[in-house]
C-alpha cells in the first residue's frame, strides 16, 4: 500500500511539473502597447543593414558569426511584432516571409549559406504573406541568442541615455526592441535552466516588456525623469530574472 501511495505521489508530482513546464504564455497585449510600429520598422531596416555588412565578405562573416545569429534572432521577433501589430505598417504582410528568412540566417553554418540567406531575407521585405499565421505563442527565435542580444541593445540604450535630450529618439527605438524581446521570449521557458519555473519566467518577461515599453513612451514624450525611472525598472527586472535563471550573469 505504501508503495502504491509513493508511486501515486510521484506520478502526481510529474503531472504537476509537466503542466507547469508546458503552460501556455499569458495573452499578449496589443502590440501598440508594447512598441510603436514606426520604431520597429526603423529597427528592422537597421538590422537588415547590419546583417548585410556581416556577410559583405568572408573575413567580415568570420568576425561577425555570433553577432549575425543574435541580429537574425532579434529581427525574427521584430517581424512577428510588425505582422501582429494593430498599427498599419509597411512590413505587415512581409512579416511571415521575414520571420522564416531570419530563421534561415540564424541557422546558416557557412559563409555561402549566410550570404544567400541574408539576400533572401532582404528579398522577403517585398513578400506578401498572411500575418494571421503568426503567433506570440510560438518559439520564433533562439532563446540563447536573444538573451545574448539583450546586453548589446541595453548598452546602446545606456550610451544614448547619457545625452537624452539629443538622442531620446534612439533610446525609444532600441527600447522597442527590448520590449519585443521580452514578449517574444515567453514561449522559450522550456529552454531555460529551470523550465519548471515557467510562471516566474513569464512574469520576468512581462516585467522586461513593460519596463521597456514605459521607457519608449517616456522617450517619445521627451520626459527624462520618467525615462530614468523606466530604466531603473528595466534593470531591476533583468537582475531579478538572473537571480533565478542565470545567476552567474549578475
Amino acid at each position: 500500500m505504501k508503495r502504491r501511495k509513493c508511486l501515486a505521489a510521484g506520478w502526481t508530482a510529474v503531472v504537476v511539473w509537466v503542466a507547469q513546464a508546458t503552460a501556455a504564455p499569458p495573452a499578449a497585449p496589443p502590440v501598440s502597447k508594447i512598441a510603436p510600429a514606426a520604431d520597429l520598422v526603423t529597427q528592422l531596416d537597421g538590422y537588415i543593414e547590419d546583417l548585410e555588412e556581416s556577410v559583405e565578405d568572408e573575413a567580415e562573416y568570420n568576425d561577425s558569426k555570433d553577432k549575425l545569429v543574435k541580429d537574425a534572432s532579434t529581427l525574427a521577433l521584430i517581424a512577428v511584432a510588425l505582422g501582429l501589430h494593430d498599427e498599419e505598417n509597411k512590413y505587415r504582410r512581409a512579416a511571415p516571409g521575414l520571420l522564416e528568412a531570419a530563421k534561415k540566417v540564424a541557422a546558416a553554418e557557412t559563409y555561402a549559406q549566410a550570404k544567400a540567406a541574408v539576400a533572401a531575407l532582404k528579398a522577403a521585405l517585398a513578400s506578401q504573406g498572411d500575418p494571421s499565421t503568426l503567433s506570440w505563442a510560438n518559439k520564433n527565435a533562439s532563446m540563447p541568442a536573444l538573451m545574448k542580444a539583450v546586453p548589446l541593445v541595453n548598452t546602446r540604450i545606456k550610451r544614448y541615455m547619457r545625452r537624452f535630450s539629443r538622442y531620446a529618439n534612439r533610446v525609444a527605438s532600441y527600447s522597442a526592441v527590448l520590449a519585443v524581446i521580452g514578449q517574444g521570449s515567453m514561449p522559450n521557458a522550456s529552454d531555460t535552466e529551470k523550465p519548471n519555473e515557467v510562471d516566474k519566467w513569464y512574469a520576468f518577461c512581462a516585467e522586461m516588456r513593460d519596463a521597456a515599453a514605459a521607457l519608449n513612451v517616456a522617450c517619445h514624450a521627451e520626459d527624462e525623469a520618467a525615462a530614468e525611472k523606466a530604466m531603473a525598472a528595466l534593470q531591476k527586472s533583468c537582475d531579478a530574472c538572473h537571480e533565478v535563471f542565470h545567476e552567474e550573469e549578475l
